[in-house]
């Protein structure tokens, strides 16, 4: 999956107090062997000159779509901390992913929060929270990849349960790597997965919280009127999950 990563650290405790303020970002949300599913924030957003190339000819002339910003924009740390009423100490990055017209999915952002810092000669950390959003051309499509990302859980032993985020029916995920949440809201999808010492106090309604929050922040996403993905006739009505999550990772990701 073609992706542009960008990480941030975020500095210690004590140099925020100092008046240092660090911005960082993540984003994107299929499947694999248990990878951490599903994570920044602060005044000033990371940049890079990389950007992920357009999916065709047509989506560069009218303008790729979008969900209203990267995830500094969408949903800083600050917001996020809120939701879970407690602070998430450690790095933020995120992923941006490009169109994939095959499953209908215009692009996603995949927001990581609360990284340790990178121990040379040791696997990667992974992240104490991940949020994934994607954007869809149609709500069937979303709904669609949310239910095989429910099937695919199941499918690795993982149980379900009820939830709901405003007037959306949710789905939480136990058993499968960390406790996650996915819902659909029209052409959009959340996935939210949370390391349960961080949602130890309210496990599901810090997921909730964390849910509503990403679909508030992209309420009023860029869909780009002309620009649409054109579905194969197999992968737009199968059920495989869809997290947007860079090749190698190393913990269950859901759709988002």
């Amino acid at each position: 999956m073609n992706a542009v990563t960008y990480a941030l650290v975020r500095p210690p405790a004590a140099l925020v107090t100092a008046g240092l303020l660090v911005a960082g970002l993540l984003s994107g949300c299929s499947k694999a062997a248990p990878k951490s599913a599903p994570p920044s924030s602060s005044s000033a957003p990371a940049s890079s000159s990389a950007s992920a190339p357009s999916s065709s000819a047509s989506t560069s002339a009218v303008g790729a779509p979008t969900l209203g910003g990267e995830c500094a924009d969408l949903l800083p740390l600050s917001t996020v901390e809120e939701a879970l009423s407690r602070p998430v100490i450690g790095q933020t990055a995120f992923v941006r992913g490009i169109a994939e017209p095959a499953i209908g999915r215009l692009t996603y952002l995949n927001c990581r929060y609360g990284l340790a810092a990178p121990v040379k000669g040791k696997p990667a950390p992974q992240p104490q929270l991940e949020i994934g959003i994607s954007l869809y051309n149609l709500p069937d499509q979303a709904a669609t990849r949310v239910r095989g990302t429910i099937e695919d859980y199941r499918s690795h032993g993982a149980s379900q349960q009820n939830a709901a985020v405003g007037q959306d029916a949710a789905t939480i995920l136990l058993g499968y790597g960390n406790p996650t949440l996915v819902v659909a809201e029209g052409p959009r999808t959340v996935a939210v997965t949370a390391d349960p010492k961080l949602i130890a106090v309210a496990p599901t309604a810090g997921l909730v919280a964390l849910a509503q929050a990403a679909l508030v922040a992209t309420a009023s996403f860029d869909g780009v009127p002309g620009v649409t993905a054109t579905p194969s006739p197999t992968d737009s009505s199968s059920s495989g999950s869809d997290s947007g999550m860079p090749s190698g990772s190393a913990s269950p990701s859901a759709t988002g």
